[in-house]
């Protein structure tokens, strides 16, 4: 019986050194595949400047935290299938094809070059520099580019007189459109009646969505 036992403590221990063997080159591997980034270039590319509680608004929303500040963690695992610091995510997604786009990467290798990046930034880049970028670059629907544009295209104001509720629709925007818009830009003109029925009942299933998002996210602030 001991003989057993220890055979199989040997086993464990090989198979263990083993996985951390290839844990550890993984992570060797992702390491070399990262993109140094710029952080003049990410200054350069920024318009806008949020305030401490648009930053937790903007965490709240993207990230599902009220720690806006990217955490690091030794684990490569977790920052592969974590929600927390996507924004260092969508900055390095941003960047790599804005400046690296002579690049020549298949899918699989994209996402490897992004997590790396992803991973860089987060230990290099201060997380006020990347929300700032982000939100002067990033998609906001309706051909809109970036929150100073945004802000005035559906609000008619400056970001900085965005009130809470107004900010957090505009993230919801950057999260998953059709769920919390539905179809509140489509021509109808173009559709039968039909389908615009079915669209308005979207549309205003979303529009509930959206009001019980933002009342949630609301809730978080106060607390």
């Amino acid at each position: 019986m001991k003989r057993i036992l220890k055979v199989i403590g040997v086993c464990f221990t090989i198979l263990f050194s083993l996985i951390f063997i290839l844990y550890l080159s993984l992570c060797i591997y992702i390491k070399s595949k990262e993109v140094k980034v710029d952080k003049s270039k990410l200054l350069e590319a920024t318009n806008v400047s949020l305030s401490d509680r648009q930053i937790l608004i903007a965490s709240l929303v993207l990230n599902e935290s009220s720690h806006p500040e990217f955490r690091n963690y030794f684990f490569l695992i977790h920052d592969a299938f974590s929600s927390e610091n996507s924004v260092a995510l969508d900055v390095a997604f941003s960047y790599i094809g804005k400046y690296e786009e002579n690049r020549i990467m298949n899918s699989i290798d994209r996402q490897f070059v992004d997590l790396a990046t992803k991973r860089y930034i987060m230990k290099h880049i201060d997380y006020r520099i990347c929300y700032n970028y982000l939100f002067s670059n990033i998609y906001f629907g309706a051909n809109m580019f970036g929150l100073l544009d945004a802000s005035r295209f559906y609000y008619q104001k400056d970001y900085k007189k965005l009130d809470d509720k107004e900010f957090i629709s505009l993230c919801l925007r950057l999260t998953n459109p059709h769920l919390y818009y539905g179809y509140e830009n489509i021509d109808y003109d173009s559709f039968d009646e039909e389908h615009v029925e079915s669209f308005k009942k979207q549309t205003a299933e979303s529009i509930d969505r959206r009001n019980k998002k933002i009342e949630e996210i609301c809730s978080k602030l106060e607390k």
